[in-house]
């Protein structure tokens, strides 16, 4: 773990990287992994500012706070850290526990195959219907980028058929077009 420390109008002592790195080991536990800290601790006439951004491969957390006190400001602000981190390894545990959400549904659904002693045929468990907007493929891309969904169904406004904009892994977009 990198932790980095930025003291504006405000020198960082020993005491100050101890209270916060014993902090810091109690979020590590929950966590689990986490490549860089960044602390930064401000002092602005009364008001004692102390922020934390937290990075990981995977995610993520920020945290400001603002009291008169620089330790109360730091612990104040480990503990929302904190209750970020309970609440992303929640999140993590839950989608783990979530039953066949390792698997795409569109790629299961092709995969199965009725068997000759079984007459059943697959039938579709949950089903969507979007309103196709028109717009350019830019268009679809920054409005993938600005929400929270990984795809978006779209028409063309260029070829007027409809289309698919999708969020790859390694962080690229994709377009599916018929």
């Amino acid at each position: 773990m990198k932790v980095e420390y930025t003291g504006r109008q405000i020198e960082i002592t020993p005491a100050i990287k101890r209270f916060t790195e014993d902090h810091l080991r109690k979020i590590r536990k929950i966590l689990g992994e986490m490549i860089e800290v960044h602390v930064i601790l401000t002092v602005e006439k009364y008001r004692h500012i102390a922020e934390i951004n937290l990075k990981s491969r995977t995610f993520k957390i920020n945290g400001i706070e603002e009291t008169h006190d620089m330790y109360t400001s730091i612990n104040a602000v480990l503990e929302k850290i904190e209750r970020q981190a309970l609440k992303h390894k929640g999140k993590k545990i839950a989608k783990k526990r979530k039953p066949g959400s390792g698997l795409p549904a569109v790629i299961s659904s092709f995969a199965v195959e009725p068997t000759r002693g079984n007459s059943e045929t697959p039938r579709v468990i949950k089903s969507r219907s979007f309103a196709a907007k028109p717009m350019t493929v830019e268009e679809a891309v920054q409005e993938v980028t600005s929400s929270r969904s990984e795809f978006i169904v779209f028409r063309n406004a260029e070829s007027e058929r409809v289309s698919v904009v999708y969020r790859r892994k390694d962080g690229n977009f994709g377009l599916i077009e018929p």
